[in-house]
Formats: C-alpha cells, structure tokens, sequence
C-alpha cells in the first residue's frame, strides 16, 4: 500500500456526495459536474474515492445539490478535514508494509473522540506491552525480524491516542479467558496484566472483565470495536487476514447495543480491576 490508497472516510465521503447527486435528480455525472463547476472526470474520481476533496470545496457541491440541512453540511465538512488530516499521520511510513485496512483502523483510532472494544482471548491491542504484543504476532503468523519489529513499533506508536493532550475514552469489556491465556510466558504475561491494571485505573479508560458464563450473550459471535468519531461513527471486526468496517448506522448500532449488553453482563470496573489482582498474585 502507499500513502496515496483511499481511506475509508475519503471512500464513505465520496459515496455520501453520489447520493446526495442522486437524490436532487442528477442521474447523469455529466450534468452535475456542469452544475457544481467540474470536469465529468474530477466528480467522478470524487464519488469513487479515488482523490480526496479540500473542505473549502465542499459548500459548492452541496449548494449545487440543494443540500440545506446545516448539521449535514457541517458533518461532511468534518470528514473532508479528517481525510486532510490522515495524509499527514505517523502512520505514512509505514504505508509501503501495513495492510489498507490495518492503516484505516490507525487513522479512524487517531482521530476518534471514544473507543469501545470487546476482546474474548487476547488484551485489547491499545492496552498490550511490547512483549505480549509479540508473543501475540508469532501465535498468528510467522514474521521475520525485521516485520516483527515494525509491527510492534506501529502496535506501540498506536497507544498514544490515550495519552494526548485530548485522549480518547477508551471502554473494554474483556473475556476472563484473556487472563488464562499466558501469551509470552509467566513474566511478560505477569507484565502485562500489571500493565493492564495500571491502565483501568488512568480517568480516560474503563475496564471490565467478562466472566466465564453460560448464560448467552451478544459477544458469542466474536470481538469487535465501535470507534466514535467527531464525524461519524464505525465498527471494526479484525479478521484472519484483513478487517471488516460497518459504517451504516444501523449496523453501527447494533454493534452499539451488543456492547452496552456485554457492559451490563461484565464486572463492574473496580471488581474488575481486583481480578486481575488475584491472577496476578496466583502467577
């Protein structure tokens, strides 16, 4: 991948303009590009997500379109200005070895004002060490060295969004099995955790375990994350291979309620937090 691969907001933005085109009875690119003061060409690239689009650049497609609503204008405006923001992350250097996908989760937990994750086996990756974060790349492929180390680098680099000026607000709920599993041997397991109390105790994040129960529960069909940003809301389902994004509100939602109710089954943050206690002095 290089620097220059659509991101996901810059696809969803240009996806939003289409049917934004559609809806004030452009059918023909044509004769909406006449109207808004482009080629054919450039809307086109616009709407398919292939270039990004300045903010300043906005108003006259959604005045062409007869788009009044003032929340959905400033919405959009905030999109295009995250995507000018995402071209300029730490995460370029890295464009040319990390999946598409995996640099869109970068630039979606970078700019996102909250993030909720629910993790069944393995420390969320925001909240792991340099040790656990390695044990947990070979348990699931075979890098060599030098991939080995830029991925860990890149899993490190990602935590500072809870550390920032503005931090975001980070929310897990964690399967007890994430406290069985002793990836990395006893000590780095027992670094980890030590490092996972730590962090449910920092005012910016929220902690809670998921005990072992047969009672059924939404997290049965795996892990997932909602990230909140100041434009829209996303879900996030990482998978062998790649990752997945749900950005329609009612999929989004779902994802919403399946956390609220993972939240109300789990371990209230400060009994949580003594479990970990009691895995750590049982190491």
């Amino acid at each position: 991948m290089n620097a220059d691969t659509p991101s996901l907001r810059q696809r969803w933005l240009g996806a939003k303009l289409a049917e934004l085109r559609q809806q004030a009875d452009f059918t023909l690119l044509s004769d909406a590009a006449a109207q808004v003061g482009r080629s054919t060409a450039s809307l086109s690239r616009i709407e398919n997500g292939v270039v990004s689009i300045p903010p300043r650049d906005v108003p006259p497609i959604l005045d062409a379109y007869g788009v009044e609503d003032p929340r959905l204008r400033e919405r959009l405006m905030i999109v295009a200005a995250e995507i000018q923001q995402e071209r300029r992350g730490w995460w370029v250097e890295h464009g040319d070895v990390l999946s598409p996908s995996y640099i869109d989760l970068i630039r979606l937990e970078a700019s996102a004002r909250e993030i909720w994750t629910y993790e069944v086996q393995i420390v969320p990756g925001l909240l792991q060490t340099d040790a656990y974060a390695r044990a947990a790349a070979l348990a699931s492929w075979e890098p060599s060295a030098e991939q080995l180390d830029e991925f860990v680098g890149v899993r490190m680099s990602r935590r500072a969004v809870l550390t920032r000026d503005e931090p975001a607000m980070l929310r897990v709920v964690l399967g007890e099995a994430a406290l069985r599993n002793r990836l990395g041997g006893r000590d780095a397991f027992r670094a980890q955790l030590a490092h996972l109390r730590e962090c449910a105790g920092r005012p910016n994040i929220s902690l809670q375990i998921l005990p072992f129960t047969d009672q059924p529960h939404p997290g049965i069909s795996g892990a997932f994350t909602v990230l909140r940003l100041p434009s829209l809301d996303v879900a996030h389902v990482e998978l062998m291979s790649s990752d997945a994004y749900i950005e329609d509100e009612d999929g989004v939602q779902q994802h919403v309620q399946a956390f609220e109710r993972l939240a109300n089954l789990a371990l209230p943050p400060s009994a949580s937090e003594g479990l970990i206690s009691e895995t750590i002095d049982k190491l």
